[in-house]
């Protein structure tokens, strides 16, 4: 059994012992800062590092772009109503106005092919590459087209036959051969007639006539058939709406049918005429 004296003793070891323990645990106390000095603030906890900025996305939508289109003769002068496609990324259509110009927009940047059409004009096709930024001018000069060969017209449709039917051919028709000069002379009209017409030729739609006038022939006309007055001798005057014609040797008088006029004969000598009547 343990002594008191030796128990008290190995108490107060054992106390010393464990304040020693404790102050060699504890924190060092800091010393109070010399008088005048203020106190140092508390430090503030350290803070996590800021994190990098996110890099902004690029917007998906693609730039829109915009043309601007001119099209012009070779002179220089703006055409309306041209046709102008275009096609690409984007396909767009148009006509341009008045003075030659077209606005295409709403347009992606890539390379387009444009075509230009126009009914008076050679059609056009070129390739252009468009690009974000202001509106891309485009001049195009067109050369004009040939003319068009025009349609060919109808044959006009022939003449009305005034009722009378088609003269057929004659196969066993000859030709005639009458030498006038020798056959005035031999027929020439009598000092006491006044008028003599004689019949020196005739086809189925013809016939020739030898007119010799002394007195006036008045108030002839032929609503069938028009008619043609050679003269051949002498000299006279033919009176016929109003006119007086002078007539002499190788005159020609065209008579239209249905036309009325008078012949005379002026000087010594008959009036010799060659008629001819087609109807």
């Amino acid at each position: 059994m343990m002594k008191p004296a030796t128990a008290t003793v190995l108490a107060a070891f054992l106390l010393s012992a464990g304040a020693l323990l404790s102050a060699q645990s504890a924190p060092p106390a800091q010393a109070p800062p010399p008088a005048g000095t203020a106190a140092p603030k508390p430090q503030a906890p350290p803070q996590a590092p800021p994190r990098a900025a996110t890099p902004a996305t690029p917007s998906t939508a693609a730039a829109r772009v915009s043309a601007s289109v001119m099209v012009t003769d070779q002179s220089g002068a703006g055409i309306a109503d041209v046709h102008v496609i275009l096609t690409g990324p984007v396909a767009r259509e148009g006509a341009t106005a008045r003075d030659g110009t077209l606005r295409l927009q709403g347009l992606k940047a890539g390379t387009y092919r444009l075509r230009f059409e126009s009914p008076d004009f050679v059609t056009l096709e070129r390739e252009v590459t468009l690009k974000a930024g202001p509106a891309a001018e485009i001049d195009v000069a067109l050369d004009r087209a040939a003319p068009r060969p025009k349609a060919p017209q109808p044959e006009p449709a022939p003449a009305p036959t005034m009722g009378r039917a088609p003269v057929a051919v004659d196969p066993n028709a000859s030709v005639e051969l009458v030498p006038l000069p020798d056959w005035i002379e031999k027929n020439l009209i009598g000092r006491s007639d006044p008028v003599k017409e004689t019949q020196v030729g005739k086809t189925p739609v013809t016939t020739a006539t030898v007119v010799q006038v002394r007195e006036p022939l008045k108030d002839r006309v032929r609503g069938d058939a028009d008619e043609m007055l050679y003269v051949i001798a002498g000299e006279g005057v033919l009176h016929a709406k109003g006119r007086d014609l002078v007539l002499d040797a190788g005159s020609l008088v065209v008579v239209p049918r249905g036309v009325t006029y008078t012949l005379e004969r002026r000087g010594r000598n008959p009036l010799i005429a060659l008629s001819i009547v087609g109807k």
